[in-house]
C-alpha cells in the first residue's frame, strides 16, 4: 500500500515530467519557424556569373611584400587536342576553371613547338595529350615529347594510341615505360584501384557475386603490358590465372619516373567525364612534394519530388503499400530520410513537388504542407522547389497553380532552391523569371556524364549537377565520385521519391528503394564523412566562393611552413592540402581537418594563412 506521502512525491515527479515533455515540445514548435526561408536572399545582391576568376585574362594577386616568401604564379597548363563537348580536353578546360590555371589548347605538337619557339607560350607544368590529335606516323611528334619531358615538363597521356602504334616506335615505348607487349588484349575479372592515389582509399573492382555483378559497368579488356622498372603503378587489371604474379598483372593507370619529369599513361576512357578531373588532381599531387588546391567541400543529399501535398495514384499506392500517398509519404519515406541524416553528415534538401498530376481535381492539402515543413526545419534541412510533373502540363501553368495555392498558406516563405527535373533551359529560365522563383539561387540538375559539374545556371543563378542515383552504385560510378571528391571535395546524391509514389514495377517499391539507399548513403561515403554535409543553397554560396577565388601558394626556405594566400570574399575558402608524409602540426588564419593519410582540409579564415608541418610519427617497414 502506498503511502500519502510517496503518494503525493509519485505525482509530483510524473507532473514534471509532463510538464517537461510538454513544455518542450511547445518550444521546439515555437522555435521552429519554418513559415520562412532562412537561406533566401536578393539573389542580385550575391555574387554573380561576373565574379567568376578566369586564369587566362584576370590580373595577379597582390605580391605581398614579406621577406620570408615570394608569391609566385601557379603555372599554365597546355592540352593537345580540343575543347569539343565530350573530348578530356574539354575535361581539362573545367579542371583549369576550376583549378585557377591558365590553359592552352593547340590541335597538334607542331603548333604547340612553334608556339614554345616562338615565347608565345610559357612553359608549362604539365601537357595532356589526347592521342586522336597526335600524327603517331610521324616520329618527330614523338621526339617532341620526349624533348619536353626532358626540358621538365611533365606528359599525361590520357588515353593511349592502339597498340599496333604503341608497338612500332619504340621511343614511345620508353617514354611510356613499356618494356614489352605482354597480350594486345586481355580480359580481367576485376580492376584494382591503389591507394593513396584518389581520396577514399583502396578499391576492388571484383564483383563476387551475382548482386554484384549488376554493378560491374568497367572496361574490363584492354592490353597488357609490361613496364620498366622506374614506375609506379596506381591502377591495374585483376586476373584470375594462377601462374601470373599479382605484380605482373596488367597495368591501366601509372607514372614512369625519369630525371626531369614524369609521364603518365592512362588506359580507358576515364578522362572525359567527370572522372578525369580527379585523375588529373592526383597526377599533380604526384608530380609535387606538396600540393594545395581550392575545393567546395559540400556533400548534398538531395530528396527529389518529395514531399508531394496530394492524394493521388490512390488506386496504384494502395495495391502497393496499402496507403494513400499521404500515408506513404509520412509513415513510410520520411523515416528512412530522418534516419540518413542522424546516421551519417548529410544535411537534406527536400525537393517539394506540390502535385505530381494536374490534370485531375485533386489539390494540395495545407495541413500536409505545414507538417513537413516543420519536419524538414527540425532536421536543419531545406525545403526546395521541384518543377517535376507526370502531367502534360507547361512550366508556366505549374507555377501558376503552385503560386496560388502557396500564397494561401505560406506567403512568407520564398524559395531558394529549384529541382530542374527534365525542363528545358528556356522552360527553367521562364520559372527563374517567375515573381514566384525571384528568389531562386541555385539550381540542382539531373545525372550527367559530364566534367561540367557546378557552375551558373544564368548570370545570378549557379547550377549543380547531382552526381549519382542514390538508389545504385556501379563500379563506374564510385569511381566517379571518388575522382569527384579528389578534385572538389563535393557530391550530389539524388533520390528520386516519384519513383515510389508512380511505382513501374515492384522494383520502385519503397521497401527495395530505401534498402538501397540506406545502403549506400551509410556506405561507400564514410571516407568522405570529414567534408561538410550542406543543404543545396548552403552549397550555392560555397561554389561562388570556390569560383570566384584566386589563390598562390608557397613554400618556406625551412621547408616546414606552407603559405597560402587568397583572394577576399565574404564566405570562408577552402583547400586540400596533399603532402608526402608530413602531417599538418598547426594552421595560423584558418582551420584544419585531416581527411585522410597526407591529405588535409584547410578553412581559408584571413586573406594569408600560414601551414605548419611536422613529420609524420608513423614507423615505415622496408623490405
Amino acid at each position: 500500500m502506498v503511502s500519502r506521502r510517496n503518494y503525493a512525491a509519485i505525482t509530483i515527479v510524473m507532473a514534471i515530467v509532463f510538464f517537461l515533455f510538454q513544455f518542450l515540445n511547445m518550444a521546439k514548435d515555437h522555435w521552429n519557424n519554418y513559415s520562412t526561408n532562412q537561406y533566401a536572399k536578393n539573389v542580385e545582391e550575391l555574387p554573380g556569373a561576373d565574379s567568376v576568376y578566369l586564369a587566362s585574362t584576370s590580373d595577379n594577386l597582390d605580391q605581398q611584400d614579406d621577406n620570408f616568401i615570394k608569391w609566385s604564379q601557379n603555372p599554365c597548363i597546355v592540352c593537345i587536342g580540343s575543347d569539343k563537348e565530350g573530348t578530356m580536353g574539354e575535361m581539362l578546360g573545367n579542371w583549369a576553371l576550376y583549378m585557377k590555371r591558365e590553359l592552352q589548347y593547340y590541335e597538334s605538337i607542331f603548333d604547340y613547338d612553334e608556339a614554345i619557339s616562338s615565347k608565345k607560350q610559357k612553359t608549362p607544368q604539365f601537357i595532356l595529350i589526347d592521342p586522336d590529335y597526335v600524327d603517331w606516323d610521324d616520329t618527330k611528334q614523338i621526339r617532341s615529347l620526349q624533348s619536353s619531358m626532358e626540358n621538365g615538363v611533365n606528359l599525361i597521356f590520357g588515353k593511349l594510341p592502339d597498340v599496333s602504334v604503341v608497338s612500332s616506335h619504340k621511343l614511345l615505348r620508353r617514354l611510356l615505360g613499356i618494356n614489352e607487349i605482354t597480350s594486345e588484349h586481355v580480359t580481367a575479372e576485376g580492376i584494382h584501384l591503389y591507394g593513396g592515389f584518389l581520396l577514399g582509399g583502396e578499391a576492388i573492382y571484383k564483383a563476387e557475386t551475382e548482386e554484384e555483378k549488376k554493378n560491374q559497368d568497367l572496361e574490363l579488356t584492354f592490353p597488357w603490358y609490361h613496364l620498366t622498372s622506374g614506375t609506379k603503378i596506381y591502377m591495374k587489371g585483376m586476373l584470375e590465372n594462377p601462374d601470373v604474379k599479382i605484380q605482373e598483372y596488367p597495368p591501366l593507370i601509372w607514372r614512369k619516373n625519369f630525371d626531369t619529369a614524369s609521364v603518365f599513361a592512362v588506359i580507358g576512357d576515364y578522362m572525359s567525364d567527370a572522372t578525369g578531373l580527379g585523375l588529373v588532381a592526383a597526377m599533380l599531387s604526384e608530380m609535387q612534394s606538396y600540393t594545395v588546391y581550392p575545393v567546395i567541400n559540400a556533400q548534398n543529399f538531395i530528396a527529389v519530388n518529395y514531399p508531394g501535398t496530394v492524394n493521388e495514384n490512390t488506386l496504384a499506392l494502395r495495391q502497393m503499400y496499402s496507403q494513400t500517398m499521404r500515408g506513404l509519404f509520412r509513415d513510410v519515406i520520411w523515416p528512412t530520410f530522418s534516419s540518413i541524416n542522424i546516421k551519417t553528415s548529410f544535411r537534406l534538401s527536400s525537393m517539394m513537388a506540390m502535385q505530381f498530376d494536374y490534370s485531375d481535381t485533386a489539390k494540395p492539402n495545407g495541413e500536409d504542407v505545414q507538417y513537413y515543413m516543420e519536419a524538414v526545419n527540425e532536421e536543419e534541412g531545406e525545403m526546395g522547389y521541384s518543377a517535376y510533373s507526370v502531367s502534360d502540363t507547361s512550366i508556366v501553368e505549374k507555377v501558376d497553380e503552385d503560386e496560388s495555392f502557396w500564397n494561401k498558406i505560406l506567403p512568407d516563405y520564398q524559395f531558394a532552391s529549384l529541382y530542374a527535373s527534365d525542363r528545358s533551359d528556356e522552360e527553367l529560365q521562364t520559372a527563374l523569371d517567375s515573381d514566384f522563383l525571384n528568389q531562386v539561387r541555385t539550381v540542382v540538375k539531373g545525372i550527367k556524364e559530364t566534367s561540367d559539374v557546378v557552375g551558373y545556371e544564368n548570370n545570378q543563378v549557379t547550377r549543380q549537377n547531382a552526381l549519382i542515383d542514390g538508389y545504385e552504385h556501379t563500379f563506374r560510378q564510385d569511381l566517379r565520385i571518388r575522382s569527384v571528391e579528389t578534385a572538389l571535395g563535393y557530391t550530389c546524391i539524388l533520390a528520386d521519391v516519384s519513383r515510389a509514389a508512380y511505382p513501374q514495377s515492384d522494383e520502385d517499391g519503397w521497401e527495395k528503394l530505401s534498402e538501397k539507399l540506406m545502403a549506400n548513403t551509410i556506405t561507400y561515403w564514410e571516407p568522405f564523412s570529414n567534408f561538410a554535409g550542406t543543404t543545396v543553397s548552403e552549397c550555392d554560396s560555397r561554389i561562388r566562393r570556390f569560383l570566384s577565388l584566386n589563390y598562390e601558394d608557397a613554400k618556406s626556405e625551412s621547408e616546414d611552413k606552407i603559405l597560402i594566400h587568397a583572394s577576399e570574399g565574404s564566405e570562408k575558402a577552402w583547400f586540400l592540402l596533399r603532402t608526402s608524409g608530413e602531417v599538418v602540426t598547426d594552421v595560423t588564419g584558418g582551420t584544419y581537418q585531416k581527411i585522410e593519410d597526407n591529405v588535409w582540409l584547410i578553412g581559408v579564415e584571413e586573406s594569408t594563412v600560414m601551414v605548419t608541418l611536422g613529420a609524420s610519427h608513423k614507423l615505415f617497414y622496408y623490405d
